[in-house]
């Protein structure tokens, strides 16, 4: 019966349903005196819709799609390969050089009238010959942002960057860990000792770019951006030739200065995106090496697994704090409560 009453559903043209949900909206709006201008909105909306069907058509029509849950990404599973796309093998380089993982987190701490404390931490997981080997984290690190700029870590930040973080909590987290993270990567690469330095995220993002003109000082030391998410993942159609790989496998994307490949290093493992700097051999070599020197679960790397777990503030670690913080600085602590619930109460049909 539900079946059935969702193809009925379904078989209502979706234009239909938007434009009356439109009109709804401004019915429901209690008698004025004037709703021209909702009216006028209301039209413009319509015909907003209506340019991103014809669009739509030619866009999407036919296409894959991947629906996000309540927001979150998520991955896709596919059913067929694409004969065309051809993965390389990865094959074990049984040579030993420490792969050394680095991950890094920043919270919220508290605010001030014009400015916001931030704490950062970083981790360091180290593997070698399969195993992880050591492990290492610095922090806290205390962060306070205001309109006379960064105190507590060096940055070279304008005046328009600052006052993008002070208007946003969630970017100036990302620049402060991208900062402090980069600083460790950049040690990392200084090593004379050969190094597989590995970084959570891409070394391509638009938004807090890794500098990707290594000065490197092992004579083979190599930068890999590791990323859990990215469209390519959702886009490329060797992605589903690795999926059905049966054993460790890759498919170069972009051959430029900065390598791009989706790998899977295990035969049960995952689909990831790579971003390779700074190498000296050819980029089999380097996947060889590194699947040789880790380990993998579900083909992610557990030296950046341990790093992405030593760098993670605990609820226990955020009290503990905002206890030192209010004692080191004798700050007097406001009483709170929760804005959103009480102004919006807690309705729990929304997606």
């Amino acid at each position: 019966m539900l079946v059935a009453n969702m193809r009925n559903i379904y078989r209502l043209p979706f234009l239909l349903l938007l434009v009356a949900n439109m009109d709804s909206s401004i019915i429901s709006i209690p008698d004025l005196d004037d709703l021209e201008s909702l009216d006028s909105i209301a039209k413009e909306f319509r015909e907003g819709f209506e340019e991103l069907a014809q669009s739509a058509e030619k866009e999407l029509a036919g296409r894959s799609f991947i629906f996000s849950r309540y927001g979150k990404q998520l991955y896709p599973y596919f059913e067929e390969t694409d004969a065309a796309q051809v993965p390389g093998c990865i094959i074990p380089i049984k040579e030993g050089r420490p792969v050394a993982s680095v991950d890094s987190t920043c919270v919220l701490i508290g605010e001030t009238t014009d400015g916001a404390l931030y704490a950062a931490r970083t981790a360091v997981g180290i593997s070698r010959e399969g195993a992880l080997r050591r492990f290492f984290r610095l922090g806290p690190i205390l962060v306070y942002l205001s309109a006379s700029g960064m105190t507590g870590l060096r940055s070279n930040l304008s005046s328009a960057e600052m006052s993008l973080l002070l208007a946003d909590h969630a970017i100036a987290e990302r620049v402060v860990r991208n900062i402090v993270e980069g600083r460790i990567v950049e040690s990392l690469l200084a090593s004379e000792q050969d190094l597989i330095v590995v970084a959570d995220g891409s070394l391509k993002h638009p938004f807090g770019q890794r500098q990707t003109s290594l000065a490197v000082g092992g004579s083979r030391n190599c930068l890999i951006g590791f990323s859990k998410s990215s469209t390519l993942i959702v886009s490329e159609g060797a992605v589903a030739s690795l999926s059905k790989s049966t054993g460790a496998a890759y498919y170069l994307l972009d051959s430029g200065s900065v390598k791009t490949v989706l790998a899977k290093f295990t035969s049960d493992g995952l689909v990831f995106r790579l971003d390779l700097a700074g190498l000296r051999e050819p980029v089999e070599n380097t996947l060889g090496r590194l699947l040789w020197n880790d380990s993998f679960s579900a083909g992610y790397p557990e030296s950046l697994k341990a790093a992405h777990h030593l760098s993670v503030f605990s609820k226990a670690e955020d009290q503990a704090l905002k206890a030192f913080v209010t004692k080191k600085f004798r700050l007097r602590q406001l009483p709170t409560f929760t804005l959103r619930t009480i102004a919006l109460g807690s309705f729990k049909g929304g997606a």
